[in-house]
């Protein structure tokens, strides 16, 4: 049986990884961040050219279409800042109903892999293959227990980082270089704060939302 306080545990763990060492662990939230761009930039037909991963936490996804609808840009747009928190919530909910860790994290390699197929750049090629060899060798070579705990952790460490990335954004965004919100308001002819605060409001209602699910259904 797992400690009936796992979930406190691990959520104090990836605390430590998302705040404190933010400057190390930047990159895994970069992968979820692009590939939240690119999964939901597919998802609505939009073909990708490629994807970078940069030193310094930056990124960008690059697609071949030259003109994209005002849906395609919400869904490609919105999925980038909120792809953490998405794919964080989606890791709770699937803790919570009994999916096994071991499940949780291979579709976390799977969908790395898609991500690094689009790789285009050096870093990007060393730094996704070595976030991806951490969770596969959790994944394969790990008993169960250690499964769990990694597994509570990850996902912890996504809603957590969805939610940290934002004062970045917010001061990106004031030195007037954050082309996500810039697009998405020149597509959709809303401020780029508008899409600022729904960023900050839809990380922080993950994060809550997520940690509620965590806390409450612990193993």
């Amino acid at each position: 049986m797992a400690d009936p306080g796992i979930a406190w545990t691990t959520g104090v763990v990836a605390f430590v990884a998302a705040v404190p060492l933010w400057r190390f662990t930047t990159h895994a939230i970069t992968i979820a961040h692009e590939g939240g761009h690119a999964m939901f930039g597919r998802l609505t037909g939009l073909l990708i050219k490629k994807v970078r991963v940069d030193r310094g936490g930056a990124g960008s996804v690059v697609f071949r279409n030259t003109e994209a609808t005002v849906l395609q840009t919400l869904a490609m747009g919105l999925a980038g800042y909120l792809g953490p928190s998405i794919f964080g919530l989606a890791g709770a909910w699937m803790l919570v109903h009994g999916v096994a860790p071991r499940t949780i994290l291979l579709l976390t390699l799977v969908l790395m892999a898609l991500l690094l197929i689009m790789v285009r750049n050096v870093f990007g090629l060393f730094v996704v293959p070595l976030t991806g060899l951490l969770i596969w060798t959790v994944a394969m070579r790990a008993n169960e227990q250690v499964q769990l705990v990694f597994a509570y952790i990850w996902v912890w460490f996504l809603l957590m980082g969805g939610a940290r990335q934002i004062p970045e954004l917010y001061f990106n965004w004031q030195a007037g270089g954050e082309p996500d919100t810039g697009q998405l308001a020149a597509k959709t002819h809303l401020s780029s704060a508008f899409f600022v605060a729904l960023f900050w409001l839809g990380s922080l209602a993950a994060l809550v939302f997520g940690g509620v699910l965590l806390l409450r259904n612990q193993p």
